[in-house]
């Protein structure tokens, strides 16, 4: 395992999945890759807004849901350099699933943190992404919960 993704979202779920993902890289000598997908789902909110203002909504919300990206992916990089490890840190845009999936062609390992969901409802709320990525990627996905 050269390559691994690590999917990045500032959530306290995912500590662990850092400290796995710095550790498996430090192990086998791989190249880390922080990923932060700014996922739109909020934004269709945004389209029911008819008052004055709709466009700065949008502006704002757009400018909050990036910077909650750049802050979670450069605690991460603090994190992994405290460690001695490399990586390299990347925003895209999109729904988390899908871009995922994408990014995840040229990696061998993606890993992600996993919420403890219970009851078929909370499931069906979080649109549980681990349960999409699993539908959809051609590499190994390691959930640590």
């Amino acid at each position: 395992m050269q390559r691994i993704l690590l999917c990045v979202d500032g959530e306290p779920h995912t500590e662990k999945a850092l400290c796995h993902a710095l550790l498996l890289a430090g192990a086998l000598g791989s190249r880390l890759t922080a990923l932060h997908v700014v996922d739109p789902y909020l934004e269709k909110y945004t389209h029911e807004i008819y008052a004055v203002g709709r466009n700065e909504c949008r502006s704002h919300l757009d400018k909050s849901l990036r910077q909650e990206g750049t802050v979670a992916l450069a605690a991460f990089v603090d994190q992994a350099n405290a460690a001695g490890i490399a990586v390299t840190a990347e925003l895209a845009d999109g729904e988390r699933a899908p871009v995922i999936a994408t990014w995840s062609a040229n990696f061998d390992l993606v890993v992600i943190g996993g919420k403890v969901l219970e009851g078929w409802y909370r499931r069906f709320e979080s649109r549980n992404l681990p349960e999409q990525l699993f539908q959809r990627l051609a590499v190994p996905l390691l959930v640590v919960r």
